[in-house]
């Protein structure tokens, strides 16, 4: 008799669990369960997207990186720079650090020439306005951030310009003063300082003001 009761329970049971089975497919879903779905779907859409987005970073990087590697006259560093899609990107702004020491050299290369004069202060003036963009753009790059300082101050020194060499010089010193960059500066600074005094710096601005013949 126990035996049969038992049996009966769980029919009984197993009956009110398929009742229950099919009354659920019948209604659908619950709220909950397709809030859970959509949000496993989402999660899964999110994934794809990143990865897809990665891939293509990836592969515009090396790309850019390609490019960059194949630059090898003036010309096409110049377009290079010129590019408005490298502008924002690391590769268009060592185009433009470059192009920066490029005009540096030129410029102090031609600048005890008075015939070359006027070139070489323009490749001068070039290199300072670089410069002074990519000192802000390498803020977080140490040891680019140090070149560019340096340079700056070297290319406003070279124009006569001893106000914002000065300034170039100290934030260089200030900020990396336990570098060799930092203590070259504060050497530089105090040549500056010296040359300043002495009159040489004057006597430098008075020979490059002096009109082309």
């Amino acid at each position: 008799m126990k035996a049969e009761h038992r049996k009966e329970l769980m029919t009984n049971t197993l009956a009110n669990r398929l009742g229950e089975a099919v009354q659920s497919m019948r209604e659908g879903p619950s709220r909950g369960t397709l809030f859970v779905l959509a949000a496993v779907g989402l999660i899964v859409i999110l994934a794809l997207i990143w990865r897809y987005l990665a891939v293509s970073g990836e592969e515009a990087d090396s790309a850019r990186w390609l490019q960059w590697d194949s630059l090898i006259t003036p010309e096409q560093l110049k377009a290079f720079i010129e590019n408005k899609e490298m502008e924002s990107q690391t590769q268009g702004r060592l185009a433009r650090l470059e192009e920066a020491r490029r005009s540096l050299y030129e410029g102090l290369r031609q600048l005890g020439n008075a015939g070359t004069r006027k070139k070489a202060q323009e490749d001068l003036q070039r290199a300072a306005g670089l410069y002074d963009k990519l000192a802000d753009e390498f803020a977080d790059k140490p040891l680019l951030h140090q070149q560019t300082l340096l340079g700056a101050a070297k290319a406003y020194e070279s124009l006569g310009n001893a106000e914002q060499a000065r300034k170039y010089y100290q934030q260089l010193q200030n900020k990396y003063g336990d570098t060799a960059f930092g203590r070259d500066a504060a050497e530089q600074l105090q040549r500056l300082d010296a040359a300043e005094q002495n009159g040489n710096f004057k006597a430098l601005r008075d020979e490059l003001n002096k009109p082309a013949p």
